[in-house]
């Protein structure tokens, strides 16, 4: 039955990409700026088929949108090995680090009602933590990655034992806090926090530990749950209708499974294809840390467009939010990039700022990015990581500079 229906949705793919590559060889189809909308699918298919070159694997999906047009979109692959059931734009993946554009999106919002301020220090939200140095944190370094705040989620037996001298645990072993451990879990682990890693808002750590008290510093203001306000003030007005996000004893709907390159070592339990070339590297098989604001969404390539329309039109944040979203704060050790509210910024002369994320999540990779200034989009998600994301996001950008779509 599965692999009829697979069969059935590789047809329906298949006759849906044969449209778009009619589409593309008409040389009268324009975007509203002049630009020939088919100009980069060329380029674009190389690069992703080389990427993504065994439709019986595990792939992925790109999508490019210029001023609200949708100029390339193409499925690689499969999202379940055991079912074969293709990659689409509906396939529902976890968007890793781009999970933090709702964060900041949210933050600015309470900010917007007058609710708190990205200059409030973490002590107002959270008391219970006795370190000073929690006066000196505020939302704004969260955001910026430049809270200082180490990463204490214990990573060996040792770390592990301590840990469990100092709070208490349901778990009886490490290895299962660590992929099952809840963020209200994690918190405990700042209450007898000495220090910071270094000056708040002096440098910039992309570690996510900061993160993990986005979602109940939400609560605590709101009073509402952070899922439900989550979807009630960011996903709803955006018009997103299956972004969620992941709790393991929440249940989970079908979703594109991880895979990476099979190993000698894994244990026999976990999934291999038939061909033995790929395990699978997600829920039960990563040591996932449930840092919900951080990385903890799933959602769809198409779900994910329409944010961008959404936000990039006014429908959830003001443009003054906009645009304090998209500005570089925190120089990284990368070359003209910072952080901005949540995100990378790329700021090079003679081109327009783009704002950007790129992560892996075991074996769950995003690239996306957005020129705000020339209203271009693209995303590139994908269930299998083993390919080179910073890499793939400078050929993208070349692409478009070359068919002048950056000017």
């Amino acid at each position: 039955m599965y692999r009829i229906f697979a069969v059935m949705q590789r047809v329906a793919l298949a006759v849906g990409i044969a449209v778009s590559v009619y589409s593309c060889n008409s040389s009268d189809k324009m975007s509203d700026s002049g630009l020939p909308v088919c100009a980069v699918t060329a380029d674009l298919d190389s690069l992703f088929q080389r990427i993504f070159p065994d439709p019986d694997g595990p792939g992925g999906i790109a999508i490019v949108m210029h001023r609200d047009t949708i100029i390339y979109r193409h499925a690689f692959g499969v999202a379940d090995l055991q079912t074969m059931v293709p990659v689409t734009d509906s396939t529902l993946f976890n968007l890793s680090s781009a999970s933090k554009i709702f964060t900041s999106a949210a933050l600015l919002k309470l900010c917007e009602r007058g609710m708190i301020s990205l200059d409030d220090s973490l002590s107002r939200f959270f008391p219970e933590f006795e370190c000073d140095v929690f006066d000196k944190i505020t939302i704004r370094h969260i955001l910026t990655h430049s809270s200082g705040l180490p990463d204490l989620r214990p990573r060996n037996q040792a770390e592990w034992n301590k840990y469990k001298s100092a709070h208490g645990s349901v778990f009886a072993l490490g290895e299962d806090y660590a992929r099952y451990g809840t963020g209200t879990e994690f918190m405990h682990s700042f209450q007898n926090m000495k220090t910071a890693e270094f000056v708040p808002g002096t440098h910039c750590d992309s570690q996510d530990a900061a993160y993990i008290l986005v979602a109940p510093l939400i609560e605590r203001v709101t009073r509402v749950d952070f899922d439900d306000w989550m979807s009630e003030n960011i996903f709803r007005p955006a018009g997103m209708r299956e972004a969620f996000y992941y709790t393991y004893d929440g249940g989970l709907p079908a979703t594109a499974h991880a895979y990476r390159p099979a190993r000698r070592d894994t244990s026999p339990l976990v999934f291999r294809s038939d061909d033995g070339k790929w395990e699978e590297y997600d829920l039960g098989e990563v040591p996932y840390f449930l840092t919900r604001a951080d990385r903890g969404v799933y959602g769809s390539a198409r779900d994910f467009m329409q944010w961008n329309r959404a936000l990039y039109s006014g429908k959830i944040i003001s443009d003054s939010s906009l645009a304090a979203m998209n500005t570089p704060y925190v120089a990284t050790e990368i070359p003209m990039v910072s952080f901005g509210l949540g995100g990378a910024v790329r700021r090079e002369p003679g081109f327009p700022d783009k704002s950007y994320h790129m992560n892996t999540n075991g074996g769950y990779a995003i690239v996306e990015g957005s020129w705000p200034q020339e209203k271009l989009h693209y995303i590139v998600f994908a269930n299998r990581a083993d390919w080179n994301q910073r890499d793939v996001t400078y050929k993208i950008d070349s692409i478009f500079r070359a068919k002048n779509f950056l000017r």
